[in-house]
C-alpha cells in the first residue's frame, strides 16, 4: 500500500510539474510575439507569454507564481453574481472559464474562441466571445510588438441578469516577470485623479499606462491601452512591490454593474511592447494611432453605458 501511495504521489507531482501546452502566435510573416494557453489551466484560458522585440526571444510575463498561483500571464477575470473568477484557491466560490470552441486565425496571428464562465457547481454565469490578434510594426530599434484583445461578455442563457463586481485590481491583468519586481516603473497618460490604495498600489484614470524596465542592458516599455468605446473608462491598477502588476480595471469594486439579458459588455484593449526607452509623448502618439487601427480589426457594436 505504501508503495502504491508513493507511486501515486510521484505521478501527481510529475503531472503538476508538466507545463500545459501553449500555441505560439506570430505576426503574419514576422516574429513570435505571444503564447496562447487555449485550455482552462486550471481555471482560466489566457496569454501565457509575451515577447519583447529583441535579437532573441525576451519573455515578459510570469504564469502561476508561487505567491499568487492564480496570476496567469495576461488574463481577464471579474466577479459574476456570487462567483469569483479571479481567485482559484482559498475561496469557496471560485469559478472556471471553460473554453467550448476555438478557431485559430489562418495566418497564425491569433484566435477567436467561446468561453463559458462556470460557477463552482458548474452553472453557467457568463458567456464570453474572445478574439486576440498579434502584429508587428517598425524594424530594428523601432520595432513594436502588438497584441489586440477583445472580449464580449453576455449573461448565460436562462439568466435575467448578472451582477459584475470585483476588487480594485480585477480586470485585464498583466503579471510581469520576476526581474520587474521592485524595479519596474510606470508612466501614465495623466496622474490627475490618481489614488493610492495601499502601499505602492495605485489606481489612475486614463486611456493608457506603461511599465518600463532595463534588464541586462535591454530596455523594455510595455504600453497597455483601453479603448474609449469600452463601457467604462475605468482606471489602471499598478504595483511594483513585492511583484510588478498592471491591470485595466472597470470600477467594479465601488460601482458593480448589472448586465441584463440581451445586453453585452465589449472590452477592447491592446498591448504595445517597445524594445527601447519610450517617452510619454511617443506613447500618446501610439495610443492615438492605435484607436483607429483597432476599429478596423475588431468592429464594435453599440453597448450599454452604466
Amino acid at each position: 500500500m505504501k508503495t502504491i501511495l508513493l507511486l501515486m504521489a510521484m505521478t501527481l507531482t510529475a503531472s503538476a510539474a508538466t507545463p500545459a501546452p501553449v500555441t505560439p502566435l506570430r505576426a503574419p510573416g514576422g516574429p513570435h510575439i505571444a503564447d496562447w494557453q487555449p485550455q482552462a489551466n486550471p481555471k482560466k484560458s489566457y496569454i501565457a507569454q509575451l515577447f519583447a522585440p529583441a535579437a532573441k526571444p525576451f519573455p515578459l510575463l510570469e504564469d502561476s507564481p508561487a505567491d499568487h498561483v492564480h496570476h496567469h500571464g495576461l488574463m481577464l477575470a471579474l466577479g459574476g453574481d456570487a462567483t469569483d473568477f479571479w481567485t482559484e484557491v482559498g475561496v469557496p466560490n471560485s469559478g472556471t472559464q471553460q473554453p467550448v470552441g476555438s478557431t485559430p486565425f489562418a495566418d497564425g496571428d491569433g484566435f477567436s474562441h467561446t468561453l463559458h464562465w462556470l460557477a463552482t457547481d458548474g452553472t453557467r454565469v457568463l458567456d464570453e466571445t474572445r478574439s486576440v490578434r498579434v502584429r508587428a510594426s517598425g524594424t530594428g530599434v523601432d520595432a513594436v510588438h502588438w497584441l489586440d484583445w477583445q472580449s464580449v461578455l453576455t449573461p448565460a442563457p436562462g439568466r435575467e441578469s448578472v451582477k459584475l463586481w470585483g476588487h480594485h485590481y480585477f480586470g485585464l491583468g498583466l503579471r510581469l516577470a520576476p526581474q520587474w519586481s521592485n524595479k519596474g516603473t510606470f508612466l501614465w497618460q495623466d496622474t490627475r485623479g490618481q489614488t493610492t490604495v495601499r502601499g505602492d498600489e495605485k489606481l489612475t484614470p486614463g486611456r493608457w499606462c506603461a511599465a518600463t524596465l532595463t534588464d541586462q542592458g535591454q530596455p523594455v516599455t510595455v504600453l497597455m491601452l483601453s479603448h474609449p468605446d469600452n463601457p467604462r473608462p475605468g482606471a489602471w491598477f499598478t504595483m511594483s512591490q513585492p511583484f510588478c502588476y498592471l491591470s485595466a480595471t472597470y470600477d467594479l469594486e465601488k460601482n458593480p454593474f448589472v448586465l441584463a439579458k440581451g445586453q453585452s459588455w465589449t472590452l477592447r484593449h491592446s498591448l504595445a511592447v517597445f524594445g527601447k526607452p519610450t517617452a510619454a509623448a511617443a506613447l500618446e502618439q501610439a495610443a492615438q494611432a492605435w484607436k483607429f487601427s483597432l476599429n478596423q480589426r475588431f468592429p464594435i457594436q453599440p453597448q450599454p453605458k452604466p
